[in-house]
């Protein structure tokens, strides 16, 4: 059996102590007992080993795949990384993981690390059906190896593989032999988790494929909201996806569609049955709205027990309402349970996104918002922005958001790999409404420039901030807060002359201010955009598509932006890497750097930094951070 690998590692970033394996598979020779991190690893394996360490500071504790040296890509570990308080240090625990592990278990399974990896593995035949698994995939999975054995690996897996990610999943592994990456999973009492994959193809000694390593690892606990991942994936009634399946695989496909789509369209439909909710006739219509369906629109059914359609390829609002009209005949059509017709009521909601552009979440609060605007029965209405951004909020409202306090400061932390440190941050006020949750700026800002309470937010986020500005001297490596402006708020820089003015009597810069612009938002606003410009604001743009070339010096930018969409549509298409490498070239061109956001894995922070990316935020260097978070993360920095 393998020996466990673990290390002490105290707060100024030095070795206490390591194991030899730990060592060993280092390649360190002699003492390590003192010897500082930046002398073992190398600067992108020791962004990663410390962003672990604040995360493990700020949690308790924080699980990582790491890969200790970037000319060897077989060799990944598994990181769990432990703070205690009480000793005041760092425990490192490394677990193999990754095509070393796996060429290891696959030559002889009966090795102990076979044994003792915390990891699922399976081991698959040339038909790709299980011969063997290991105890922790017992642990993980709650299948017995009688459950699974002659099976094929689906039986884990809780939903099938997009033909697209299926076929980019079997060309790493006939082209490279490996692939890494996260699937989700079931486990055998029903619920659903989110599992790190590496999988591996044997061959013969003549070349050809004769099976295949499986192994993975729950991170359910890389995710802030437990509840969410510990529910099942399907409605237990009628056997479609539930909301949070719907949720998941619509914000994938959003961020698809923020890169060029013809439009997705949804439809919320409501019942409401004289019998009241009958499980016989959610059973019954379940069946016959699934075949209006094509393959690769959705059927699914909310927390609500309302069904929703996920349409692809919807051009305009004609073919949504072409739907509602076939769903409406087939209404129509009496439902017999138990030898009676049931009757009911319908009401349907339709929302049309064209490019993306919003979350799953906000579309489905439109859809539900526009069901509640609805004065009879047996209708179907589209959103429009007439109704507001996914919720109405009436004056009164937000006149008491503003003056009680329900607006709160976050921050999304952006991290250099250049310092390996924080070094911005971008800075956005949300509404918490007791009833209807976290309100994103963008959801209430056109109702607050609507009732003319713009001025009363502005001087919100201007306290707010004013702890921050007033500590910022001291922070010398963060460099920038990043503010997103809406249009609403570009017709005046009030705001940010009253920001700048703080700034300055504080001794900070008014360069260290960057505002988050689009090129649409660049053209349609120079006049107010080049007045940001004279206050000596630096600007962050996103290109899309667009060429600098078509800007004048008044608005030419500062800094590139590469957006969510592309960050995560880079992993799965040759056409999307050539766009942003095309982007980053731009930027090199211009003597800008670039800042990657919505960065989640591993996989994209390599390949951003083999690309020339070096600011970057998102769920992995960080979640959302209050004010006295951000504080407290900058202290232990500086």
């Amino acid at each position: 059996m393998h020996q466990p690998m673990y290390a002490c590692i105290l707060p100024d970033l030095s070795y206490q102590f390591a194991t030899q394996e730990y060592l060993g598979m280092l390649g360190w020779q002699g003492e390590v007992s003192g010897v500082s991190l930046s002398r073992v690893h190398s600067e992108a394996a020791l962004f990663e080993l410390r962003h672990g360490m604040m995360l493990a500071r700020s949690q308790g504790t924080a699980t990582l795949s790491w890969q200790p040296f970037a000319e060897n890509h077989n060799l990944w570990l598994q990181l769990e990384i432990c703070w205690n308080p009480v000793a005041g240090l760092y425990i490192v625990n490394a677990m193999r993981t990754g095509q070393a592990a796996g060429r290891i278990l696959a030559q002889n399974p009966e090795h102990g690390l076979f044994d003792y990896t915390p990891q699922a593995v399976m081991l698959l035949d040339g038909d790709n059906r299980i011969y063997r698994v290991n105890p922790g995939f017992s642990e993980i999975t709650g299948f017995s190896f009688e459950d699974v054995v002659g099976q094929g690996p689906g039986i884990v897996t809780n939903r099938e593989i997009s033909a697209e990610m299926f076929d980019h999943l079997w060309q790493q592994l006939m082209h490279r032999g490996f692939w890494e990456g996260e699937l989700w999973n079931r486990h055998k009492d029903g619920r659903s988790y989110p599992a790190w994959y590496s999988l591996m193809a044997q061959r013969d000694e003549s070349g050809e494929i004769d099976g295949f390593v499986a192994q993975f690892s729950d991170i359910s606990s890389s995710y802030g909201d437990q509840n969410r991942y510990s529910h099942a994936s399907y409605d237990a009634l009628t056997g479609l996806p539930d909301e949070y399946t719907l949720l998941d695989q619509l914000n994938q496909q959003l961020l698809r569609d923020s890169l060029g789509h013809r439009g997705r369209g949804l439809i919320l439909l409501q019942l409401e049955s004289s019998e009241g909710e009958s499980a016989q006739l959610m059973t019954a219509l379940a069946a016959r709205l699934s075949a209006q369906v094509r393959e690769s629109d959705l059927l699914a059914v909310d927390q609500e027990h309302n069904f929703v359609f996920i349409l692809e390829d919807c051009p305009d609002e004609m073919t949504l309402e072409q739907f509602a009209e076939r769903v409406t005949a087939v209404l129509q059509e009496p439902v017999d349970v138990d030898g009676q017709t049931l009757g009911f009521d319908h009401a349907m909601g339709g929302v049309l996104v064209e490019s993306g552009g919003i979350s799953a979440e906000l579309m489905l609060d439109r859809a539900r918002l526009v069901l509640r605007t609805l004065d009879s029965h047996n209708g179907f209405r589209l959103y429009d922005a007439s109704l507001g951004s996914g919720t109405v909020l009436s004056r009164d409202t937000l006149s008491q958001a503003v003056s009680e306090g329900w607006l709160q400061l976050r921050f999304n932390p952006v991290y250099s790999l250049q310092g390996h440190h924080l070094a911005a941050a971008e800075v956005s006020l949300t509404l918490s409404h007791p009833q209807q949750g976290i309100l994103s700026p963008e959801q209430f800002i056109p109702q607050l420039s609507r009732y003319g309470l713009l001025q009363d937010y502005h001087q919100q986020l201007e306290r707010q901030l004013l702890p921050l500005i007033s500590l910022w001297s001291g922070f010398e490596q963060f460099h920038n807060l990043c503010i997103r402006l809406q249009d609403e708020e570009l017709f005046s820089a009030e705001v940010i002359e009253h920001l700048i003015r703080q700034m300055v009597k504080a001794g900070i810069p008014p360069q260290r201010l960057m505002v988050i612009l689009s090129f649409v938002q660049l053209q349609l606003f120079p006049d107010e955009i080049e007045e940001l410009k004279a206050h000596g604001v630096l600007i962050l743009l996103d290109p899309q598509k667009y060429s600098l070339g078509r800007l004048s010096a008044q608005l030419f930018p500062d800094m590139l932006l590469l957006n969510a969409g592309l960050v995560e549509q880079q992993m799965r298409d040759d056409r999307s890497v050539r766009d942003v490498e095309a982007l980053i070239s731009m930027a090199r061109d211009n003597d800008l750097e670039v800042m990657a956001e919505g960065v989640r894995t591993t996989g994209q922070m390599t390949r951003l930094t083999q690309q020339g990316c070096l600011r970057m935020s998102g769920k992995y260097v960080g979640r959302e951070l209050t004010l006295e978070q951000l504080i407290e993360r900058l202290d232990l920095e500086h």
